[in-house]
């Protein structure tokens, strides 16, 4: 049977490994948040990105409408002139 001083030292190494897990633990959860952090941030960089480039294809978009319709516009003159 163990001694009272036994059982002690028992205790105190269960209490100092889980203490030392905590401090581990605690450790990862920090570096988890920095790089949810981190992630955040990039996403909302590539958001911000991703919204410029939609208005910008947009507005290219609109402009390649005009060329058209200004194209035809020209093209619709020829089309009663008799070139022959």
């Amino acid at each position: 049977m163990a001694t009272a001083i036994e059982v002690l030292k028992q205790l105190d190494e269960r209490i100092q490994s889980s203490v030392n897990r905590i401090q581990q633990l605690r450790r990862e959860n920090d570096q988890l948040q920095q790089k949810l952090a981190e992630t955040e941030r990039r996403l909302a960089e590539a958001a911000a990105q991703l919204k410029q480039v939609d208005s910008e294809r947009k507005q290219h978009e609109n402009e390649r409408n005009e060329v058209r319709s200004r194209i035809e516009k020209i093209l619709s003159r020829f089309e009663g002139v008799d070139l022959g």
